[in-house]
């Protein structure tokens, strides 16, 4: 059986993605905030699909150790602190 993911989604609270854990989706939304301190580390556009797209991997990493952590919440919101 094949799964699909959804592709990102820019929304009003930033974007939201899904990351898999355990064969399990958990959805998830990575915060304006969030992805403002990203850009300001990196430097870049403002457009918060393509700062996410710049830091994907750092954001599902972080995504999938709060899911296996165990942190609560639908969508699991990453806010800026867990990338200081």
């Amino acid at each position: 059986m094949s799964r699909t993911i959804a592709e990102p989604r820019v929304g009003e609270d930033g974007v939201t993605f899904t990351v898999e854990v355990g064969f399990i989706g958990r959805e998830c939304l990575v915060s304006k905030n969030a992805l403002a301190h990203l850009r300001r580390k990196k430097g870049g556009q403002s457009d918060p699909l393509a700062t996410y797209r710049s830091f994907e991997d750092e954001i599902h990493s972080v995504a999938r150790r709060l899911v296996v952590a165990g942190v609560s919440g639908t969508p699991l919101v990453l806010g800026a602190a867990y990338f200081v």
